[in-house]
């Protein structure tokens, strides 16, 4: 009988790296991007459907900062972090051994909200920022 061969390896957190407006951020807690295509089911004739109806496609994007990182945004927009132009968000993910590098593109960003918060007995801060994006490109490097 055939010995089963399994995959031990595992894309991790500490594989990523993060870059965006021109630098990569080390002050990041987390990212979170996807995808939605607007689908539902289309009818014709009797009450069955008959086919699928694809409508918008919409993409999402989040990252956690830390408070200093956030700062560094500040500082380096001359203000305001909502008013900083469309950039680039590049995620990759760069394993020590075994697997591929994958490289996803968050295209024309904006940040949209952030909000500071502290409470007694917070360590480090965390904030998230809310990002609109027109593109999402997966798995751009072969």
């Amino acid at each position: 009988m055939a010995e089963n061969q399994y995959n031990t390896e595992e894309y991790a957190w500490s594989d990523i790296k993060v870059v965006m407006l021109g630098r990569e951020v080390t002050g990041i807690r987390a990212v979170k991007y996807g995808s939605k295509w607007e689908k539902t089911p289309g009818y014709a004739a009797g009450n069955e459907p008959r086919f699928m109806e694809r409508k918008n496609k919409s993409y999402s994007c989040e990252i956690k900062l830390l408070q200093s990182e956030l700062e560094a945004i500040i500082t380096a927009a001359g203000g305001d972090p909502l008013s900083i132009p469309p950039f680039d968000v590049v995620i990759a993910f760069v394993p020590q051994v075994g697997l591929p590098v994958v490289t996803d593109v968050v295209k024309r960003a904006e940040f949209d909200n952030f909000e500071k918060d502290s409470k007694q007995g917070d360590g480090s801060h965390e904030i998230t920022m809310g990002i609109q994006c027109l593109k999402i490109q997966y798995n751009t490097v072969k």
